[in-house]
């Protein structure tokens, strides 16, 4: 398979995956927002922009953060690399290219969804409510993906497409997970016999009901709310989000088994049935499978939940990186 060719089915993956977690990203914390009045409108719109990378490109581009701004910046600025507008015309763009490549059910989507977003701009979102928006937004990215599994075939095509859209619900699960952990942590600077031990002495504490909503928000924002309701019975903790986001195998979203799928996908292109990897690439997605693999969650906290999720995400990072020099360079 040419390069460009691996590199276009490789970047489609990644941009339809970061359409929709921008969207639910978003739109999670949005209304995160509105439920729970006690967190500040700044505190939200701001842990939107530490979460996708993105606050000095926003200041260059707007002078303060309030809804209008923030819903256009991730929505429509084109300036904006990682908004939904730019994610579906790359894609778009990307399928364009190796359309003999892919199936015509997948272009006539990846082709619909895009047109079909011309028709929305800032105005129509507020106007409509910013949750029928990104629904929709969802809806074109799940709808793309079930086109795609169903009618694409497997081989060097459909792996770095997989291996592109793993990668980036990985980096994004670790995103997420890592800026609502500061966002979440108790809000006291002062001594402390001024902080309030217990949630009924203040709802922005642990275990208080901002505490608890705010890991609901975190768990919405990936899709896996009602999956971890059905693992634990127990109630929602950091611990219990941590673990189940990071370290279940079967949760598509997971960090493990996002990463246990590119490694799947990197191993059949390759042809490598060996345990050994065959190239660099291989080399950095199997260090961090085993690692995630024989990992437990309270491992993970005691040496620093926050630490943890800066090094796998530098890892998925280097991961892109290996993949495009031992791949897609052309």
């Amino acid at each position: 398979m040419l390069s460009r060719h691996a590199d276009s089915a490789y970047w489609i993956g990644r941009y339809i995956e970061r359409a929709e977690a921008t969207a639910r990203m978003i739109d999670v914390h949005y209304h995160f927002g509105l439920e729970s009045p006690l967190v500040g409108e700044a505190l939200r719109w701001s842990s939107i922009l530490a979460i996708s990378g993105l606050d000095e490109e926003f200041e260059k581009l707007h002078d303060r953060q309030d809804e209008r701004s923030i819903l256009h910046f991730f929505a429509f600025e084109t300036e904006n690399p990682g908004s939904i507008l730019s994610c579906l015309r790359a894609a778009r763009e990307n399928a364009r290219s190796i359309r003999d490549q892919i199936s015509s059910e997948m272009w006539e989507c990846v082709n619909r969804y895009y047109l079909d977003f011309q028709a929305w701009d800032i105005d129509r979102v507020l106007a409509t409510g910013p949750f029928a928006f990104f629904q929709r937004v969802k809806d074109g990215s799940h709808l793309f993906q079930g086109i795609t599994n169903r009618t694409l075939m497997m081989g060097e095509t459909r792996d770095f497409h997989d291996t592109g859209r793993f990668l980036e619900r990985a980096d994004q699960t670790a995103r997420i997970l890592d800026v609502k952990y500061h966002d979440l942590l108790p809000r006291y600077a002062g001594s402390a016999d001024d902080r309030p031990t217990h949630a009924a002495d203040d709802p922005a504490a642990v275990g208080g009901p901002v505490d608890v909503h705010g890991w609901v928000a975190v768990l919405k924002s990936v899709g896996a709310f009602e999956a971890f309701s059905k693992t634990f019975n127990q109630g929602v903790s950091p611990a219990r989000v941590s673990h189940f986001l990071l370290l279940n195998p079967q949760f598509p979203a997971s960090v493990r088994h996002s990463i246990g799928r590119i490694d799947g996908c990197l191993r059949r292109i390759s042809g490598n049935r060996d345990l050994a990897p065959k190239n660099d690439a291989e080399r950095a997605v199997g260090r961090l499978y085993n690692d995630l693999n024989y990992m437990r969650a309270d491992d993970i906290i005691a040496s620093g939940l926050h630490e943890f999720l800066e090094d796998v995400q530098d890892r998925c990072s280097d991961i892109g990186q290996a993949i495009f020099e031992t791949y897609l360079r052309y």
